[in-house]
C-alpha cells in the first residue's frame, strides 16, 4: 500500500508533468523505479486519483473559458441555422481534436502501461521517446513561425494535433508536448499552443478518469487516494497558471534540453544499475 507520503510525492508529479511538456507517464513510471518503490498491485486505483486530480485542475482553471466557448457555440450554431454561413466556434475544433486520441486511448493504454510498470527491462524506452520528442521540440522552436493565435485554429490544425495527442499513449511522448510541438509546427504562438493543449486535455481525461473510475474500488485504503486527488489538483492548476505565464516571453527551449537530461540520466541509471 502506498503511503501518504508517497501518494503525495506522486501527486507533486503528476500535477507537474501532466501539464508541462515533460511526459507526466515517464516519470510516474521512473521515480519509484529509481527508489526502488513497491508499488501496490492496484495501482490502477491510484493512477485513476491522479487523473481526477488533473481534470479537477484543468477545469477548475478553464471554468470561465468554457462557459464562453459554449456559449459562443450556441450563438454561431443559431446564426447558421438562421442566416446560414459557417461556425466559427471553438467547440467542435476541441471535440474533433479529441477524437484520434480517445480512440487509441481505449484500444491500447492498458496494455502500454502493465508493459512499462510490469517489466523494468523496458525503462530505457521511456529515454528514446524523451530524447526524441525532446528534439522534435527545440526543432521547432528554432525553425518554427509562431504567429497565429486562438481564433485562426481551423478544421484542419484540430485534426492533425488531435492525431498527435493520440501518440500520448506512450510514456515519455507527454500529451502537452506532443500536442505543443504539433500546435508550433503548425504556426501557432506559443501562448496559444498552451491553451489549446489544456482545453483538449478536458475530455481526454474526462474520458479516462470515467473509464478507470471502477480501479477507485480497489483501493486498500482511501487515504492516500485522497491525497493524491488534492496534491495532483492544486499542483496541476499552479503548473497551468506557470506556464502559460512563462510562455508569454519565453520558448520551450528549457523543456527540450531537461527532456534530453532526463533521457540521458535515465540511461545511465539503467546501465549502471545492469
Amino acid at each position: 500500500m502506498l503511503t501518504v507520503t508517497q501518494a503525495a510525492i506522486l501527486g507533486v508529479i503528476q500535477g507537474l508533468t501532466e501539464f508541462l511538456p515533460v511526459s507526466s507517464s515517464a516519470h510516474l513510471v521512473v521515480f519509484p523505479w529509481v527508489f526502488r518503490w513497491q508499488l501496490p498491485q492496484n495501482m490502477m486505483a491510484f493512477d485513476v486519483a491522479l487523473h481526477i486530480g488533473t481534470l479537477l485542475a484543468v477545469v477548475l482553471f478553464f471554468f470561465f473559458d468554457w462557459l464562453m466557448i459554449i456559449a459562443s457555440y450556441v450563438g454561431d450554431l443559431r446564426q447558421k441555422l438562421w442566416l446560414g454561413g459557417t461556425t466559427g466556434s471553438l467547440l467542435p475544433k476541441i471535440v474533433l481534436a479529441t477524437i484520434p486520441g480517445a480512440i487509441l486511448g481505449k484500444l491500447f493504454e492498458h496494455k502500454l502501461e502493465a508493459f512499462f510498470y510490469d517489466d523494468p527491462s523496458h525503462i530505457w524506452m521511456i529515454a528514446v521517446t524523451m530524447a526524441v520528442f525532446g528534439i522534435a521540440l527545440a526543432a521547432v522552436e528554432w525553425f518554427g513561425v509562431h504567429k497565429r493565435d486562438m481564433k485562426q485554429i481551423t478544421y484542419p490544425d484540430a485534426i492533425i494535433i488531435g492525431c498527435f495527442q493520440a501518440l500520448a499513449i506512450v510514456p515519455g511522448t507527454s500529451r502537452s508536448g506532443v500536442t505543443i510541438f504539433a500546435a508550433l509546427l503548425l504556426g501557432l504562438n506559443r501562448p496559444t499552443a498552451a491553451r489549446f493543449s489544456f482545453l483538449i486535455a478536458t475530455p481526454i481525461i474526462l474520458g479516462a478518469c470515467v473509464l478507470k473510475v471502477r480501479d477507485l474500488q480497489t483501493a486498500d485504503s482511501y487515504t492516500p487516494i485522497l491525497v493524491g486527488i488534492l496534491v495532483s489538483a492544486l499542483v496541476g492548476i499552479v503548473a497551468i497558471k506557470g506556464l502559460l505565464h512563462y510562455v508569454q516571453n519565453r520558448s520551450y527551449l528549457v523543456f527540450a534540453w531537461y527532456r534530453l537530461a532526463f533521457a540521458a540520466g535515465l540511461v545511465t541509471l539503467f546501465f549502471v544499475r545492469k
